[in-house]
């Protein structure tokens, strides 16, 4: 997974870029304004019906699963086995006679044997699919032009940022002669067809070239020869492309200008990646009354000197397995898919997928979708105790976090468009509810809610994987409220300082 230009290329960027010295006319500013308006509106229409198809797909394979468990004041209260018989506690009323009694439970019984049955066959309808969506992507991937679209893409697209920086202010910048839009209406197709179809991975990584493509795109329509003006145009699209899916501008910057330059923030490039961010959010709002990633229970503001104490504890336990177990195994995968044809190569990673999301269904009574698609929903519900009674339990727990890490990396490693940012999140978060689990089993006397482990558990993974602490502390404010903001600063900055080699975008330089 990891790629892109090396640090040494990073910093020399940061060192050569001169827009502190840039003072821009008003028909200079207007025009940027304008086109960054554009673009952002641009990459919020490609990327929103990349969220929605993936949705209509997510929602047609494991809606089924989801309905297993209706909350009723917050809980699940259904229970399910798959020899077809659920637990039933029939209250007798007065006036209800024996036969009656009898019959109802025979009814409820029969019923919970259809249930078994429809979800036993939508289990093989999700392999179908899985299947018969890496054949297709197989296919395109044999087409030249669709090889690039392979993997993630922001690795690439970071390379095509930094390369702005040797080609100086010519009228043709190197950028012009890649493809853009094209380039970007293709990554949006082979990454609904990944994750849309079961494919376990993200999407916050895909759409990041899907807005650079963008960006670039613009900028030679509009014939821009300056390679600053054509960089903040980059920037604005990765920015905007990231707010659409998580409706947090502050955190989409932020985002952008580190993931870009490496620890370091060139505030003109923010400024307009903030402003093609807010465009992005203001669609978001004024279209589609876009609903919040995460909404955790309210917490209040002070923390005792024992939770942050837990949160340090939790930041170094989560952070280490979410970058050098992801780095490791990614690595071992990928040299095990490698020597199969190209074609073959998603439909392995498809059947090893299909098989770990139906194995913790068989096996173990755990819906699919906990593995399979972005499993955003099994934060939330961990986080509020709701859905599936075994997620309550440690072991579970690290099973999840398991099989999440295998199904990721099998997704990827074969050559799905997907990305590994939410997956890190999800094994930090899933992490940190697991140690807590433990704790209690272990008769720990915790200060801290299961929400707390939760957040330091994420944020401190996402610092470890990408590096980006200021987005993920902006992340949490934006996201999960500004309560949650204290230990997300104590898990990232505690994190940063132990993991800065441990990264996944960026390579270090190479020794000759």
């Amino acid at each position: 997974m990891a790629g892109g230009p090396d640090a040494s290329i990073q910093r020399a960027s940061v060192e050569k870029d001169a827009s502190f010295n840039i003072y821009e006319t008003w028909s200079h500013l207007f025009r940027n304004f304008l086109i960054v308006a554009l673009i952002a509106a641009t990459t919020w229409t490609l990327v929103t019906g990349v969220r929605y198809s993936i949705k209509f797909g997510s929602d047609y394979l494991f809606t089924p699963f989801a309905e297993l468990y209706e909350e009723k004041g917050g809980h699940g209260q259904k229970s399910l086995s798959f020899e077809g018989m659920e637990e039933i506690s029939p209250t007798q009323t007065e006036g209800h006679s024996a036969l009656h009694t009898d019959l109802s439970v025979e009814a409820k019984a029969e019923k919970s044997k259809e249930e078994s049955h429809d979800l036993t066959h939508q289990a093989y309808v999700i392999f179908v699919v899985l299947l018969a969506a890496a054949l297709i992507r197989g296919l395109l991937l044999r087409i030249p032009s669709w090889q690039t679209s392979e993997g993630d893409g922001m690795a690439r697209s970071l390379e095509f940022f930094h390369a702005t920086y040797e080609s100086g202010d010519t009228k043709e910048q190197s950028r012009y002669k890649k493809p853009d839009f094209l380039q970007a209406i293709r990554r949006a197709i082979l990454t609904s067809l990944t994750v849309g179809s079961g494919g376990s991975g993200g999407i916050e990584a895909p759409v990041v070239p899907i807005g650079e493509c963008i960006g670039a795109g613009w900028s030679r329509l509009f014939r821009i020869p300056q390679p600053d003006d054509l960089r903040i145009y980059q920037m604005a699209g990765m920015s905007a492309a990231v707010a659409t899916l998580l409706d947090a501008p502050m955190t989409s910057a932020l985002f952008a200008a580190e993931i870009v330059y490496n620890a370091r923030v060139l505030y003109r490039p923010l400024m307009y990646s903030l402003l093609g961010a807010i465009v992005a959010y203001a669609l978001n709002n004024h279209f589609l009354n876009f609903e919040p990633l995460f909404t955790p229970r309210a917490r209040h503001f002070s923390y005792s000197l024992k939770e942050y104490m837990e949160v340090c504890a939790i930041a170094l336990i989560c952070s280490a397995p979410a970058s050098l177990g992801i780095a490791f195994l990614f690595k071992h995968l990928k040299k095990m898919i490698k020597p199969f044809p190209g074609v073959l190569r998603p439909i392995i990673g498809a059947i090893c997928t299909g098989a770990i999301g139906l194995g913790i269904w068989f096996g173990f009574g755990l819906e699919p979708q906990h593995v399979l698609g972005v499993s955003e929903e099994t934060i939330i519900q961990v986080m509020a105790g709701e859905g599936n009674p075994l997620l309550n339990i440690w072991w579970v727990l690290f099973l999840l976090v398991v099989a999440k890490a295998f199904a990721t990396g099998f997704t990827l490693m074969a050559g799905g468009s997907a990305g590994a940012l939410v997956p890190a999140m999800y094994l930090g978060g899933i992490s940190g509810a697991a140690i807590y689990q433990t704790l209690l089993v272990l008769g720990y006397p915790l200060e801290a809610n299961v929400a707390v482990f939760v957040v330091a558990g994420l944020a401190s993974a996402l610092v470890a994987v990408v590096q980006v602490p200021l987005a993920a502390i902006a992340f949490v404010m934006e996201v999960f409220g500004a309560a949650y903001g204290p230990p997300a600063i104590v898990a990232c900055v505690l994190t940063y300082l132990f993991a800065r080699r441990w990264k996944l975008y960026t390579l270090e330089a190479k020794t000759p």
